[in-house]
């Protein structure tokens, strides 16, 4: 079977703590679109100051401002993220022609009016007449800028607004290079229409605000909110190691063991329960193993001296050599039955001990209901019960095969009378099997229990009942005990809560 690929816990745990160390990043990129939004607000701001001024304007002409300074409604349209940015603004030139007496005087005005704005909004004003020429603002008072390609757009009676590179005294934080709004100029010109036409211009001109300036200004508390996000993120892997990755490898690591220790660094509760629980299981499974081991060779032992018996009966009644008289024959035929008997019992106790090893045998039930059927099963016996009416955490079946064990062992040992005592002794119940049999022999106490072990092998016992009962009552997480009295056995089968 091609087995998949899947990623490693620590893989996915660095993924996602590299995902969001990166989240400022990505978002530094994303300041892409907020740094447009920027330049249009400041294009916005540009036109709605050249529009005021354009009305100033109109008014100290006429002194009516015409119908309307600007005859077009302004709306932002420059995107840094499309638009080409142009080159530097060329420098004034001398103007072919001197401004009237006029224009002087207006742009005397609208200069005071400039100056004082600029302290404010850090705008660049140029004030012009009809044929480039600036008359008013915050600098190149007197020089033409009709050669410009904005202004020359505005003296036909169109409004334009464009972005052109910045040009900086010293080179700009490196920074700056993620965003184009950091690096250009927004101008704006508004041609100052009355009736008769276009009568002057208004240029401004602004660098637009953007997110890096702030950023660069603050960027040691960046760096050192950086710092502490990587110190997180760190401290996050090391939970993730110590209380996940390393217990869940330690398992991993024991699972390849040929030895299953139990470990001390289980991390989490729920790994803690995992972890238990595969001790558990491993301890069930090793216990499991020794006692398939132990039982085959108990098998093996067990069915090798009947066997061995029927063969040589065989081989002996088969020689035509050898004369067997009539009683001799009978002899061998019936240690042939015998045997067969013996090993069609060991073959039974088998099945029964395979059977008690199931884990089926949860349930509940009384006494009251078996009573009659052990009764007629083992009709040498007296059998009373005492609290028939206690329900036992087993099922039918199961108790079933536990009392037809351990009452075959009373009959044999010459058990007349028998209890069956259930009680609840706090959360935990028992029942006690009491009989007035020849008992069990203090130095026998450890080893009745083990499979094949039995005192009456000549009588045909298999020696397999009390292993069978125990292995039953461990599907149901009970325990079987021999109490000590002073005539008789009991045995008690104890519930847990």
């Amino acid at each position: 079977m091609t087995r998949r690929w899947r990623p490693s816990l620590a893989a996915v745990v660095s993924v996602v703590l590299l995902s969001v160390i990166a989240l400022p990043f990505i978002g530094l990129i994303l300041f892409k679109f907020y740094a447009s939004q920027l330049v249009q607000q400041t294009e916005e701001s540009l036109q709605g100051q050249a529009a005021v001024l354009a009305a100033e304007f109109a008014v100290l002409y006429d002194g009516r401002g015409g119908t309307n300074a600007t005859r077009y409604p302004l709306f932002p349209t420059i995107s840094i993220a499309d638009d080409e940015i142009l080159p530097p603004r060329p420098d004034g030139i001398l103007p072919s022609t001197e401004p009237s007496a006029q224009y002087h005087e207006i742009g005397r005005h609208l200069s005071i009016v400039s100056a004082s704005a600029q302290e404010r909004t850090l705008v660049g004003y140029r004030i012009l007449d009809p044929f480039g020429t600036v008359i008013g603002g915050t600098g190149e008072i007197g020089l033409s800028l009709a050669h410009v390609k904005e202004v020359a757009a505005a003296m036909q009676g169109s409004p334009i607004s464009v972005a052109r590179v910045r040009l900086r005294e010293t080179p700009g934080p490196a920074v700056y290079a993620l965003s184009r709004g950091t690096s250009v100029r927004i101008f704006v010109t508004v041609p100052v229409i009355v009736e008769s036409g276009v009568i002057g211009v208004i240029y401004l001109s602004r660098t637009p605000n953007n997110i890096f300036r702030f950023f660069y200004a603050e960027r040691w508390s960046l760096i050192k909110a950086g710092l502490f996000m990587l110190i997180g993120a760190l401290l996050i892997g090391f939970v993730f190691w110590r209380f996940i990755t390393r217990p869940i490898h330690r398992l991993i690591e024991q699972t390849n063991a040929d030895n299953v220790t139990a470990s001390n660094h289980f991390g989490t509760r729920e790994i803690e329960t995992l972890s238990q629980s595969f001790h558990s299981m491993a301890e069930r499974l090793q216990k499991r193993h020794d006692t398939v081991e132990t039982f085959t060779a108990h098998v093996t032992h067990e069915l090798k001296s009947p066997l061995s018996s029927v063969q040589g009966a065989a081989e002996l009644m088969l020689d035509d050599s050898v004369d067997i008289d009539p009683e001799q024959r009978q002899r061998f035929l019936e240690n042939i039955l015998k045997d067969t008997k013996r090993m069609d019992d060991l073959l039974g106790s088998m099945r029964d001990l395979a059977r008690a090893r199931q884990p089926n045998f949860e349930g509940k039930t009384k006494l009251a209901d078996l009573h009659p059927q052990l009764v007629d099963a083992f009709p040498t016996l007296n059998i009373t019960t005492v609290a028939p009416e206690q329900s036992l955490p087993i099922s039918s079946g199961g108790l079933q095969i536990a009392l037809q064990h351990l009452l075959e062992n009373s009959a044999k040992h010459s058990a007349q009378n028998v209890v069956l005592r259930a009680a609840r002794d706090g959360n935990a119940i028992t029942l006690d099997i009491i009989d007035d049999g020849d008992g069990i022999a203090t130095g026998n106490r450890d080893k009745v229990m083990e499979p094949f072990f039995t005192t009456n092998r000549n009588a045909g016992d298999t020696g397999m009942g009390l292993s069978i009962v125990r292995s039953m009552m461990d599907t149901v997480d009970g325990t079987v005990l021999i109490l000590d009295i002073e005539d008789g056995t009991t045995i008690r089968l104890h519930f847990p809560a």
